[in-house]
């Protein structure tokens, strides 16, 4: 079988995805692999086949934030994701649908597969069906991102507290994405969308996979989302710094990140944690930038620290004790399927729902901010220290995770897929 794949320019979306195109390879199939021309480094370290997207598109997020300088100013939350997913998400959708047609033309693909928030797809979608080959999407963050459905009261939230959020959502996420969506399908001659934009994704597809855990999930009853456990790492990783092998094992691992995108202020996580925890003789710190200088961290680096551009997860994960985050859902999900608890504080793109979510299981504290302090984060952390409950909660949902089979559960349900497509 032949497998498009096609991805948002981030590489917390386009990780996953390749991922996933070397399972398919390595059963014998074929891939390709669709993305801004940012990331085609990225796609051909993984030994994957690379799509230029068509002339022009202006697709990448960097050409986003040059464009909208003022997205900078917004408040943290409501209001910055849904100016991205106006002028973002939504704007790219003529774009990315071309460059998928142009891709099917040279590339006949028997199935499309793309993350849970690429919108390129969505023509085809609303569209006649046996004009399209089967179309899948993978999910990148918590399930129905932003849509608000399902979210359970929190404890300390009263009824007009709720009541004035969900408002609040209408007026910065839903409504204006609803309009944005269905004018750029209008623009190119297709019907409106049947459903809620942030819900669109797990209803209109034939199929969404969903690399996680349903525990870790709000209660959801879509038929379609297919839970398969945690997906190996992608080929190309880092390699472990020089001082890894030299760390003390008798102290406890914190690990701190930013992740990739948040990143441009290490001073809203990463600068707080050392703070919080310089000097402790009991931890050693063990920080990653996502790519930034470390004289970007704007304090002093404490003598139990340790700073890396980037870590291999995959080989350190096992011999962590804590994560710290700011809420990027491939590292929680990384950090809950080894069985680490997790300290989150972020409000910028997905990240609000992901703390949440790490409350909600009981795998950890949400800060419920997006500037964290040295004194929230030391009192969070001797909570997670001297309270059990919260590793022995994730280290629940980590046998949830070992439970699947994810290369057998992947590859059969993308079969059927296509099996159904066809005799449809």
């Amino acid at each position: 079988m032949k497998f498009l794949i096609a991805s948002i320019p981030a590489a917390g979306h386009l990780n996953p995805l390749l991922s996933v195109a070397s399972l398919l390879e390595e059963s014998g199939h074929e891939v390709a692999v669709q993305v801004n021309e940012d990331l085609r480094p990225a796609v051909e370290a993984a030994g994957h086949r690379f799509l230029a997207e068509i002339p022009n598109a202006q697709t990448s997020a960097g050409y986003y934030l040059e464009t909208y300088p003022e997205r900078m100013q917004m408040s943290p939350g409501m209001e910055m994701t849904g100016h991205a997913l106006v002028h973002f998400f939504a704007r790219n959708i003529a774009a990315q649908s071309a460059s998928l047609k142009m891709a099917l033309y040279d590339f006949q693909a028997d199935l499309i597969l793309a993350d849970s928030i690429y919108w390129g797809t969505l023509p085809m979608l609303v569209g006649p069906r046996d004009k399209r080959p089967a179309i899948a999407h993978l999910g990148v963050s918590v399930v129905n991102i932003g849509s608000g459905k399902n979210i359970p009261m929190r404890p300390d939230e009263t009824p007009e507290q709720r009541e004035a959020e969900l408002q609040l959502r209408e007026h910065f996420i839903l409504q204006p994405a609803q309009q944005a969506v269905n004018a750029a399908l209008a623009s190119l001659g297709c019907p409106a969308l049947p459903c809620p934009i942030l819900e669109a994704m797990t209803e209109l597809p034939d199929l969404y996979l969903h690399p996680g855990i349903e525990s870790f999930e709000y209660p959801n009853s879509n038929s379609k989302v297919r839970y398969i456990g945690a997906l190996p790492t992608p080929a190309g990783q880092p390699t472990l710094p020089e001082w890894w092998q030299r760390l003390d094992r008798t102290k406890r691992l914190v690990l701190i990140t930013q992740g990739t995108i948040a990143n441009r202020d290490l001073g809203q996580v990463i600068a707080p944690a050392l703070v919080a925890l310089g000097g402790r003789e009991d931890v050693t710190i063990i920080v990653t930038t996502g790519g930034q200088p470390a004289e970007s961290i704007p304090v002093a680096i404490p003598s139990n620290a340790r700073i890396a551009s980037f870590l291999p997860y995959a080989q350190i994960m096992p011999e962590i004790d804590l994560l710290i985050t700011n809420g990027g859902y491939g590292t929680v999900n990384t950090a809950i399927s080894h069985g680490i608890p997790v300290i989150s504080a972020g409000l910028t793109e997905d990240k609000e729902e992901v703390s949440a979510h790490v409350q909600w299981s009981g795998a950890g504290i949400d800060l419920r901010t997006n500037q964290a302090t040295p004194e929230a984060i030391r009192h969070a952390v001797n909570e997670i220290f001297t309270q059990p409950g919260y590793r022995k909660r994730a280290q629940q949902l980590s046998l949830e995770f070992a439970s699947h089979d994810v290369e057998a559960e992947l590859i059969s349900l993308i079969k059927e897929c296509v099996r159904e497509t066809v005799s449809a």
